[in-house]
């Protein structure tokens, strides 16, 4: 005898929906390194190298508004539109080393946001 579950009780790969946020201000200040994001950082990069589009990636703490409100920000710096596919993309590394329940702040920087960024941060990915 089989056991079937209902549609909206089966267990499957769990994701975390994507929300555009728009935060008035945004302070960078500086570049999240260690161990855990070198790793993460190498196993982003063959995702980043493949998208021509890409031009840097910073890993970069940032407070939106709040001073003491910290967030680790991937900041991506790229020719073309927000790909919501490269999103997709990056978040599966990272839910891999981070565990699924641990978000991932992503940003696709204006040249402006670019310029604040390198003051603080170096790239960890730059296309050649």
């Amino acid at each position: 005898m089989s056991l079937r579950l209902p549609s909206w009780l089966k267990f499957g790969p769990e994701r975390w929906p994507i929300t555009k946020i728009r935060a008035p201000t945004i302070s960078f200040l500086g570049e999240q390194d260690g161990p855990v994001e070198r790793t993460l950082k190498a196993r982003w990069l063959p995702i980043l190298s493949a998208n021509p589009q890409i031009r840097r990636a910073f890993l970069v703490r940032a407070s939106y508004e709040a001073p003491n409100d910290i967030h680790v920000v991937l900041a991506l710096c790229s020719t073309g539109a927000d790909d919501r596919s490269l999103v997709e993309a990056l978040r599966v590394p990272y839910a891999t080393i981070m565990g699924p329940d641990s978000p991932l702040d992503m940003m696709f920087a204006s040249s402006a946001q670019e310029s604040e960024i390198e003051k603080v941060c170096p790239p960890f990915y730059a296309a050649v």
